[in-house]
């Protein structure tokens, strides 16, 4: 019985051995690749008021008082209307 457990241990980790050996080389492949990649100018988010849930979706170059948010911390944002009614505004 022994052998038996030992031969199921023994696929596993050939098994596992081999996914090691293949996700390095396609790391690598992937790592040459993104080499020439380059960033986008800007990106486009999602702000999102946290009392009343209003979303505005909103460039990362665009200013977001002019989109009707006021930012509170990072991520962290009220619209106009419940930041007036906290005291933000």
């Amino acid at each position: 019985m022994p052998s038996s457990s030992s031969k199921h241990y023994d696929s596993s980790s050939s098994a596992s051995d081999s996914d090691f050996s293949s996700d390095s080389t396609t790391a690598t492949g992937y790592r040459h690749s993104m080499d020439s990649v380059q960033l986008p100018i800007a990106s486009v988010e999602v702000l999102r008021c946290m009392r009343c849930a209003r979303s505005v979706e909103a460039t990362s170059t665009d200013d977001i008082t002019a989109m009707g948010m006021v930012r509170i911390a990072h991520n962290l944002y009220y619209c106009e209307r419940c930041a007036k009614m906290v005291g933000y505004k």
